[in-house]
This record gives structure tokens, C-alpha cells and sequence, in this order.
């Protein structure tokens, strides 16, 4: 029995989710957006994946770049990560941020970055995968944040603060 789209989305809207905002370079500037599909991919080499829409306006970019940052948001972000998932939002103009040569800019309030190769993009779907070997990491020491804290977390439709077990 196929599954529809309402009930896939239904479904997974209650699978937890870590928010990271993904940033390349374009020929108007940075580019960014808001993305809930990222994960690892192998240890060795380290690749990571993300899904970017086929509707999205920063497509093009992901498709014509070389390389892309993943910027893991920290719990009290939420108003950045919905700035960046708004079509048509001015995403650069009222965050902090600094540019990474020859990839995304990393954004002031990320508590970990990594800055990846493109080496390979696969249209699946409604989305075009994007892998990315990460070249670089940052973490809250290099990113000067104080303290491990916790990621931001996209569950039921909205963000939630998780407690460890």
C-alpha cells in the first residue's frame, strides 16, 4: 500500500531532528537555508549529506558550488533557523556571521561548523541530495562558545529542549 505525502510528513514530523543552517557562496553573495535532513555519511573520509527541496531559491547554488558550511544551531536559535527558512528573507543582512574562503559563511550563534567539498549531488525525489567531505570542523572552542550546548531540535512541527536520560 503506497503511503501519501500528508502521512509521510505526519510521520515523520515526529522523528527528532537536529537543525543545522547550510551556507555556500554565490555569485550575489552567501546563501543559506534552513535544513532538517543532515547526517553522516562515512567516518573514512568523513561525508556528510544534505537535502535541500527542489523549490528551494538557494538550489541553484548548492548545484553550481563547490563547497557548503553546515552550521549546528544551538538550543535558543529558533528565530535564526526560521529566518533562514523563510523564502525571501533577507538571512544575511541580520545575523552575524564570517566568511570561509571558498565555502559558506559560518554564523555567529553555531556551536559546531563544518566546512564541506561537494563530491557528489543526487536528485532524488522532491529533493537533490548534496554530499559534502568535511575539510574542516569547528567546535564551541574554536567557534569561542562557552560550554557544550545543546543542539537545536526540530520535533512535532516546532522546536522542543530535550533532557538526557
Amino acid at each position: 500500500m503506497a503511503v501519501d505525502s500528508r502521512t509521510f510528513k505526519d510521520l515523520m514530523a515526529r522523528v527528532a531532528q537536529t537543525v543545522t543552517i547550510v551556507t555556500i557562496p554565490s555569485e550575489d553573495g552567501p546563501a543559506g537555508l534552513t535544513v532538517s535532513a543532515f547526517t553522516s555519511v562515512s567516518a573514512e573520509p568523513p561525508i556528510v549529506l544534505v537535502c535541500i527541496d527542489k523549490q528551494a531559491s538557494t538550489l541553484g547554488s548548492f548545484l553550481d558550488g563547490h563547497a557548503f558550511t553546515v552550521n549546528i544551531m544551538p538550543r535558543g536559535t529558533g528565530d535564526v533557523a526560521m529566518l533562514f527558512a523563510t523564502r525571501g528573507a533577507d538571512r544575511f543582512g541580520t545575523v552575524g556571521w564570517h566568511h570561509v574562503e571558498g565555502s559558506g559563511p559560518i554564523l555567529d550563534g553555531a556551536f559546531e561548523a563544518m566546512v564541506c567539498r561537494i563530491v557528489e549531488r543526487t536528485e532524488m525525489g522532491d529533493h537533490w541530495v548534496i554530499y559534502g567531505e568535511v575539510e574542516e570542523a569547528f567546535g564551541p572552542a574554536e567557534l569561542s562558545r562557552n560550554g557544550v550546548e545543546d543542539p537545536l531540535i526540530w520535533l512535532h512541527r516546532g522546536f522542543v529542549h530535550t533532557e538526557p536520560d
